[in-house]
């Protein structure tokens, strides 16, 4: 069971810097969140969405917001699969072709396998 868009507000939270944090709200609380380092790759640390939430294109919004906070920097993250709200979210191969389908495309490194990387848009 998904919830509307119209239920789920995206608030960009204060943090220390270089933190940044988006989280998705209801009435009821949060369901959702994106954690990041403002720093040269900018770097996704993580996407998490409540279970009940999921496949309703809430991490997407959470993406798109920090995509759209840094559009001329690289932004990079660990496709690695993470579990969230006590739940396995998607496979890694689920995950790269979810990032795949943002831009981001494989760049593994000896000590991070699942590294990925987005170009920075040219305007």
């Amino acid at each position: 069971m998904g919830f509307a868009d119209a239920d789920v507000r995206l608030i960009r939270v204060h943090a220390d810097a270089p933190r940044l944090v988006w989280e998705l709200h209801t009435p009821s609380g949060q369901v959702g969140y994106l954690d990041a380092l403002d720093i040269d790759p900018l770097w996704i640390s993580h996407i998490g969405v409540d279970p009940r939430y999921r496949r309703c294109g809430h991490a997407t919004r959470l993406l798109h917001a920090v995509l759209a906070h840094a559009p001329s920097l690289p932004i990079g993250l660990a496709a690695a699969p993470f579990p969230s709200w006590q739940e396995p979210g998607l496979s890694h191969d689920d995950l790269c072709a979810w990032y795949m389908r943002h831009g981001f495309r494989p760049d593994p490194g000896p000590e991070d396998p699942y590294r990925m990387i987005r170009a920075a848009t040219r305007h």
